[in-house]
């Protein structure tokens, strides 16, 4: 028996908002300890038993009353028409084959050499060595996280067949800021707080969606009326931007200790490259257009005092969130950049209530 423990780290990953999914992290166990027996065949058996459960949970999520008795491949030939997996046809065409192609050999290998798919004579040896066998689980583990996140990435309250209370961060914030939660008394010392969000989620799931669908569709007529008039608010942006520079910053100074204005915009752009994989990802245009959205929305769109009210940096963030969407931003960085831009117009734009 191998001594080291092995761990599905894309899936774990993936799985972290999904505590209460309770099949999904069973199968993900039951894979990791076939490993750790190194038991070969067993591992073909519950690699494919993992993806199977990543597919039909993604189905169940977005379909209403999807077909998730269908074989394996079908399954996943379902979830790929329910689920884009990249913003661009070519890419979005080529990662569905590479997916494709892993979940035909995946389920070849379990049918031929699996442990439970047919019986042998007691003197069978599998040719399924524990190294191929760990090579299928670390596939079979890329792809289940990769398509459990995006899935999770992409929620829509509107279509989705089930909603979840952890995909909506912003929504909640906003309900908690906007209703009052309770408290559970437990004696006359301790005691249980409720927000408002998780309590009207709990006893009226329908009445939560209806007003995530309200919210979601407020923010979107928000950036519509940004949207034609943006033109128009960023020129006056710029030239208020202009007129706010302190009169010190035009004096010329001393040679011997030169002054750096910084620009915004340019920061805010640089910002957004957080790293070489995004910087290899992403346009100097595409950076600079979102920091003049995060501009004009701090000046015209998020509210009085926004920087100091959760519920107005949580319609930013959702704002922030479309945007980069919108861009094809590495999905495993947006929450990063989200961070980052907040705390920029923060510094940068924050809205005085005089």
């Amino acid at each position: 028996m191998s001594q080291q423990e092995f761990v599905l780290q894309n899936t774990s990953n993936a799985l972290v908002l999904s505590e209460d999914a309770a099949h999904l992290i069973e199968q993900k166990a039951r894979l990791e300890k076939a490993i750790f027996n190194e038991d070969a065949p067993l591992t073909l058996d519950a690699s494919k038993s993992l993806l199977e459960s990543i597919f039909k949970t993604v189905l169940k999520d977005r379909v209403q009353d999807p077909d998730i008795t269908q074989d394996f491949r079908p399954l996943y030939r379902n979830v790929r028409d329910e689920l884009p997996f990249n913003g661009n046809a070519e890419a979005n065409s080529l990662l569905g084959n590479l997916g494709s192609a892993i979940v035909h050999n995946v389920s070849e290998l379990r049918n031929k050499f699996g442990a439970a798919s047919h019986g042998d004579d007691g003197y069978h040896e599998s040719p399924i060595e524990m190294n191929d066998a760990e090579l299928i689980a670390y596939v079979v583990d890329g792809l289940a996280g990769f398509v459990y996140r995006k899935h999770k990435h992409l929620v829509n309250p509107e279509t989705d067949g089930r909603i979840y209370l952890s995909d909506y961060p912003e929504f909640n914030s906003y309900l908690d800021e906007q209703y009052s939660g309770f408290k559970i008394e437990l004696g006359e010392s301790s005691g249980i707080d409720v927000p408002a969000s998780e309590a009207i989620f709990s006893v009226d799931r329908t009445a939560y969606k209806e007003m995530l669908v309200q919210f979601r569709a407020t923010e979107e007529s928000d950036a519509e009326i940004e949207q034609n008039e943006g033109i128009e608010e960023s020129a006056e942006a710029a030239q208020l931007e202009v007129q706010l520079v302190p009169v010190a910053q035009f004096q010329q100074p001393p040679e011997s200790e030169p002054v750096s204005i910084i620009n915004p915009i340019q920061d805010i752009a640089a910002s957004l490259v957080i790293n070489e994989e995004v910087r290899l990802s992403i346009t100097d245009d595409e950076c600079n257009q979102l920091a003049e959205f995060v501009r004009d929305y701090a000046l015209n769109y998020a509210g009085l005092d926004w920087q100091s009210r959760e519920s107005l940096i949580a319609k930013f963030r959702i704002e922030l969130k479309r945007r980069l969407i919108g861009v094809t931003y590495l999905e495993h960085y947006i929450d990063e950049a989200i961070d980052l831009l907040i705390e920029k117009a923060k510094a940068y734009y924050p809205s005085i209530n005089e």
